[in-house]
């Protein structure tokens, strides 16, 4: 039983526990385990989509889930309750997870989401509970399925196939051995196919800019200067002292005779410009996603009282995705070195005159604005998992009355990763183009690949993880209460696990050039460590109606961390039709390799400047409003590990009860409790980038380094914050708390339609609360809002999730309809505003320069039908409709996780309508 460690234990329902069962997914119409979790109520604010890989998620190519909203790291991921190794890219560069993209469906017997703390049984990163994927123990002779979809507007293709042979029956037998095979294909979605404001960056029709590269305003003016795949020059004269540029003449593209070539022109006060859609052109919703894996598993009953198993496991999933190209006007990310200024010169390294720059006769220099649409970048993410585990449970016969019961497992898990990005440029490689005349900026299209190569050599960045565990339990019955036998479970284990992820993109200060530009993020983060534990659980049926459990683990850490994590449940059954239950238990939570590493990681969040001073120094030409610059854009956090961390210490607490009115109904409410000491994040940064604009007073640990100078006003002397240098602090406190509800009904119907069989499941979550309290800063509260946008890629903390399922049979017809709902929010964030802003709609956030400024996020509902028809006793046929009524998703001007939509609630609207064939037959 997921959750405890006694086979029978007495008390079973302490602890609210969601069971999916293969039945349940295939009459809902699941087909992932990513899918399946996705639908939890309780998954919340922090979990990660698939369709975030296409954005620019650090981990990109995984999947996770996050229990009440804590995070992938405060949720434990196990396979058979074993455990599994991370994935070996860290969410946000810092949480360690488990990727659930590598996991079968076909042989998925029952998903158990344990949503309470179960440290006590399974150690430090289950504070926010369990997700035990629990695979079949037996399958005899041949099954098989295959299925292909696609979106209402035929894109969007997907493909399954799976085959399983066993041989064998464990009760006739003694054993049985099975062979599975699984693949699945699902194909690219890119902005451009869906509809508006999805697929351009013109959003005046939203009341907002037209951010598209040199949009056109309103007012007939450019927000500023802006690259585009066609380059555009004007002459300048270069300040051999100070670098700084002076504008002779006013732009115009780079190819007189071609001119923007089949992008708008517009012709401003900066001179002649291109417009260019770069969103529709370039940006994805969802990657390519291939998965293939092989399962063998043989279990055999050793003896009458004994039966052990072995299973290994081979998966890979191959992920691929383009981006946008890359601007030749950016900086690094540690600021080391500087595209901004860079011009083409008039004569080459050579000597001679520069091809590509068409003032070179002049003896004039050319700024230069150009996307390098030629180098097509793309980012591979090639994961390969290699996992045995073997085990053997039974029962010894006791001269003192009741049997032991005993398991033990060892498993061994390798995760290894490779991330191939080609077309992102080097610094070095822009350089030597630009000095040399080796590339050809006028004609792109002339460039050979060996010139391509040179600019944007390929990345191949290697990473992987391991775990390797042993466990041991032994467990039985000691004496009798009124309430029954007293159960008594002790319990062993040792695990190692390690982590190496090398940057991709490390900053080499003695060489800054060799750097790549900040596409292919800087992050990094290795360790290992060594895990001891010993753990014991007790039921205690007191009397017939109320029944007590006492558990706790001790868990020592190589690292020096050790700790004791106690829990105790109580279940009291005061009348037959109604059962009360609760938890309580301490947790703990140790930092991450990459929290105490190192290795520095740098990522990037959306940020809208609203200094005064500043807004007045970085104004259009017409003085109508800021420039690009003074707009929404990229501020990077530039993060170290602490190795002064502290784990996070919790304290979980649940309470709630089952009713059963009548015996076809039962409903359940459990209210949840969390509280996180010493809560591990990032320093608060709002608070020093405000101060960067006024007194330049910062926390300790903590500095701003100015971003590169305005291009359209290299005069101004105030500069926008281009990256945030901080560290990782163990915060006050973290505390959430919600409540979930849920409901099982077979329902019965009245005489004429006895013959329909109606089922009825459903669940909800209301998150009440959640905030965190920073040294020096105060309370921050995030429920109902963007919050915290820093560590859920701005997806926010809904606070009502909720599905329900309701499934007719008629003979060998059944139909199932699937309402999945999440409730609207508001734009806003604490912790980018900082305390009291939560209800402010003037600091409500922009994810996108151009994006008009709204107070808040509509909620969003999509039904789900399936249909499965069985043809005998064999064959069984099943059609999938998604989003039935095709509701598109809430407008969301805030996040950036996806382009006006947020991945984490509302991917099946930006799906639209979509529909899944399949046959399955068992022989």
């Amino acid at each position: 039983m997921t959750g405890s460690i006694l086979r029978n234990p007495n008390l079973s329902g302490a602890s609210p526990v969601t069971h999916l069962t293969a039945r349940d997914m295939q009459a809902r119409g699941i087909t992932t385990v990513a899918a399946a979790l996705q639908q939890i109520s309780a998954n919340n604010a922090g979990n990660l989509p698939a369709s975030f890989t296409g954005n620019g998620a650090f981990a990109s190519g995984a999947s996770g889930v996050s229990l009440r909203g804590l995070t992938v790291d405060s949720t434990l991921v196990l396979i058979d309750g074993q455990r599994a190794a991370y994935y070996p890219l860290s969410d946000d560069g810092e949480r360690n997870f488990v990727d659930i993209n590598t996991i079968p469906q076909s042989i998925v017997q029952t998903i158990d989401v344990e949503q309470d703390g179960a440290s006590a049984t399974y150690g430090a990163d289950a504070v926010a509970g369990v997700v035990n994927i629990i695979t079949r123990k037996q399958i005899e002779g041949f099954e098989g399925g295959a299925e292909g979809g696609l979106s209402q507007r035929a894109d969007s293709g997907h493909q399954r196939l799976y085959s399983t042979y066993g041989i064998g029956d464990l009760n006739r037998d003694g054993y049985n051995v099975y062979l599975n095979g699984e693949y699945q294909n699902d194909d690219m979605l890119y902005n451009r196919d869906r509809g508006y404001p999805y697929n351009t960056g013109d959003l005046r029709g939203l009341g907002g800019l037209n951010g598209n590269a040199n949009g056109i305003q309103d007012d007939g003016t450019i927000s500023g200067v802006g690259a585009t795949r066609i380059a555009a020059v004007r002459p300048v004269t270069v300040d051999p002292t100070t670098g700084a540029l002076t504008s002779l003449a006013g732009l115009r593209p780079i190819n007189s005779t071609l001119g923007c070539n089949g992008l708008a022109t517009h012709v401003v006060s900066q001179g002649t410009v291109c417009e260019q859609n770069t969103v529709g052109d370039y940006r994805v919703i969802s990657p390519s996603d291939r998965r293939i894996s092989a399962n063998l598993r043989g279990t055999a009953n050793v003896s009458d009282r004994a039966q052990a198993y072995a299973m290994f496991t081979y998966a890979q999933n191959q992920v691929y995705f383009t981006g946008t190209p890359s601007s030749i006007r950016q900086q690094s990310a540690s600021a080391d070195v500087s595209l901004t200024n860079i011009v083409l010169p008039a004569l080459l390294a050579n000597g001679s005159l520069n091809p590509n720059n068409p003032f070179a006769a002049q003896g004039q220099a050319a700024q230069i604005y150009y996307r390098f649409a030629d180098l097509h970048p793309t980012t591979t993410d090639f994961n390969q998992t290699f996992r045995g585990s073997t085990g053997i449970n039974g029962t010894i016969g006791s001269q003192w009355g009741s049997d032991w019961s005993y398991g033990t497992s060892v498993v061994g898990m390798t995760d290894d990763l490779q991330v191939t990005t080609t077309g992102v440029p080097t610094y070095a490689g822009i350089l030597n183009a630009v000095n040399t005349g080796s590339y050809n900026f006028v004609d792109p299209s002339k460039n050979s690949s060996a010139v391509r190569e040179s600019v944007a050599p390929k990345s191949v960045q290697h990473a992987s993880s391991q775990e390797y565990a042993f466990d041991v339990t032994l467990s039985k019955g000691l004496f009798s209460l009124p309430g029954g036998m007293v159960t008594l479970g002790i319990g062993g284990a040792a695990r190692y696990e390690s982590l190496n992820d090398p940057s991709a993109n490390p900053d080499d200060p003695s060489n800054p050039n060799a750097q790549y530009l900040p596409q292919i993020n800087g992050f990094g983060a290795s360790g290992s460590r060594r895990v001891g534990s010993g753990y014991f659980e007790a039921a205690i049926p007191l009397i017939k109606r109320l029944t007590v459990s006492v558990s706790g683990r001790y868990d020592n850490y190589s690292e020096g961390f050790s700790n004791f994590a106690p829990k105790v449940g109580v279940i009291l059954k005061p009348i037959d039709k109604l059962m009360l239950r609760g938890t309580f238990s301490k947790g703990f939570r140790v930092p991450s390799f990459a929290e105490t590493g190192a290795s520095p990681t740098i990522g990037y969040i959306s940020y809208t400047p609203t200094d005064p001073a500043f807004l007045a120094q970085h104004q259009n030409s017409n003085g109508t409003g800021p420039d690009a610059y003074a707009q929404t854009y990229s501020l990077g956090l530039n993060s170290v590990g602490n190795p002064a961390l502290k784990p996070e210490k919790s304290t979980n607490f649940t309470g709630g009860g089952v009713l059963t009115p009548v015996p076809w109904l039962n409903l359940t409410a459990d209210y949840y409790h969390i509280k996180k000491n010493n809560f591990i994040t990032l320093a608060d940064y709002s608070g020093p980038v405000a101060n960067y604009f006024t007194s330049k007073d910062y926390p300790a640990g903590i500095t701003v380094t100015p971003d590169v100078a305005d291009p359209d006003h290299p005069e101004a002397t105030i500069l926008r914050p281009g990256i945030v240098n901080l560290g990782y602090i163990n915060a006050a406190k973290l505390v959430t708390s919600g409540v979930d509800l849920a409901l099982s009904a077979r329902i019965p119907l009245p005489r004429p339609l006895q013959d329909i069989k109606w089922t009825s499941t459903g669940q909800a979550t209301y998150v009440l609360g959640y905030t965190i309290t920073y040294p020096g800063i105060g309370l921050e509260s995030y429920a109902g809002s963007l919050g915290p946008a820093n560590v859920t890629s701005a997806s926010g903390t809904p606070r009502w999730r909720a599905n329900w399922a309701n499934t007719f049979t008629y003979k060998r017809l059944a139909v199932t309809a699937t309402v999945n709902y999440t409730s609207g929010y508001k734009l806003t964030a604490e912790d980018v505003t900082g305390p009291g802003t939560l209800n402010d709609c003037s600091q409500a956030q922009q994810g996108f320069a151009g994006d008009p400024q709204r107070c808040g996020v509509a909620s969003f509902v999509d039904v789900d039908l399936t249909i499965n028809y069985a043809l005998n006793d064999r064959l069984n046929l099943y059609t999938n409709i998604y989003n039935v009524f095709d509701k598109g998703p809430p407008l969301d001007t805030g996040t950036y996780g996806g382009y006006q939509y947020n991945p984490a609630w509302a991917s099946a609207g930006i799906l639209g309508r979509a529909f899944r064939f399949g046959v399955t037959g068992k022989f």
